[in-house]
């Protein structure tokens, strides 16, 4: 499999006098055409900072920096600036479509223009491309939809619009900020079936950012756990959830419901997350951990990889020493 996106030493920063703190990093991450890579985590744990940092989208008072980025371009892997990737190479989908959305622009007028701006045909193709495309992610009746104003969609219509906005960008990577959050069950269900379609017809990277393990077991292809803005494990999807080694991944895995399972009693995470002001010196799941010894208060463990192929950021990981 051939790699389209290599990303080394990503870090987003926070001013703070006397020095930096890293909410998020450094951490590297490579993806596969055709690929699904999921982000899982607790809330805060820098999930959605990483998606950010890659299109250099941070807030105010953070800043990226990265060792590289590298997209590829015909045969080989080049590097390039955020903001020329946006909307060409990579684009970016979130829990929030209404946001991506202009209020003041119909649907059809809205893809139009972005097909217009990819692809330079006329103004009247654009809008026959734009009907085709909200054909394509499922919109029913997508020539009356397509006269729609933003409002009068619901949250799986703007979904999906947001996605055939994607699409006419002609991007090879989707950026997927947790984008069935807001959505009931039968919708999220169909979101997630239809970026599957999309990423097996149309050969397009995804990075699935979400806490929803039960969800990312459908769709990723690896997986990347992060605690604290670090990723502490990461390996083929298979070999995660059924030979879990660190032992957040494992905590996470014991809080998972199973329907299968009418017996016992799910296992709570003891203790919260520490703040990016406040990282612990050594590895910073050590206050929770009840594996934890004298060296995991005082080091920082490195991703080590397994016979089995997952890299692991831990002392005591399971199987190891």
């Amino acid at each position: 499999m051939s790699t389209v996106l290599d990303i080394h030493d990503l870090r987003v920063d926070l001013a703070k006098t006397g020095g930096q703190i890293s909410p998020v990093g450094p951490l590297d991450l490579t993806m596969g055409a055709g690929e699904c890579l999921g982000i899982v985590g607790e809330s805060g744990s820098g999930k959605s900072l990483t998606l950010k940092a890659i299109l250099d989208l941070l807030p105010d008072g953070l800043a990226r920096h990265a060792g590289h980025q590298k997209v590829r371009e015909g045969d080989v892997l080049v590097e390039r600036d955020p903001a020329a990737l946006r909307g060409r190479k990579i684009s970016m989908i979130s829990q929030e479509p209404g946001a991506a959305l202009d209020p003041l622009m119909r649907i059809g007028d809205l893809i139009a223009e972005i097909v217009r701006q990819h692809s330079g045909v006329s103004r009247s193709d654009a809008q026959l491309k734009a009907i085709d495309l909200l054909r394509r992610v499922g919109v029913p009746d997508p020539e009356t939809r397509a006269r729609f104003w933003p409002h009068e969609l619901s949250g799986g219509l703007k979904q999906r619009v947001v996605i055939s906005m994607a699409l006419a960008c002609r991007s090879e990577i989707l950026l997927c900020d947790e984008p069935t959050t807001a959505l009931d069950v039968t919708i999220q269900a169909q979101i997630v079936d239809l970026l599957r379609d999309l990423q097996k017809e149309e050969g397009l990277g995804l990075i699935f950012v979400t806490h929803d393990l039960a969800l990312i077991r459908q769709i990723a292809d690896r997986i990347c756990i992060m605690y604290a803005g670090l990723v502490v494990e990461s390996g083929p999807s298979t070999e995660i959830f059924a030979r879990p080694r660190h032992p957040y991944t494992q905590a996470l895995l014991a809080a998972l419901p199973d329907i299968e399972q009418s017996t016992g009693r799910l296992v709570p995470i003891e203790g919260t997350p520490p703040n990016p002001w406040d990282f612990p010196v050594g590895c910073r799941f050590a206050p929770r951990c009840p594996k934890a010894t004298d060296i995991c208060l005082t080091s920082r463990p490195e991703l080590e990889r397994s016979a089995s192929g997952t890299l692991t950021a831990c002392f005591h990981a399971e199987g190891g020493s």
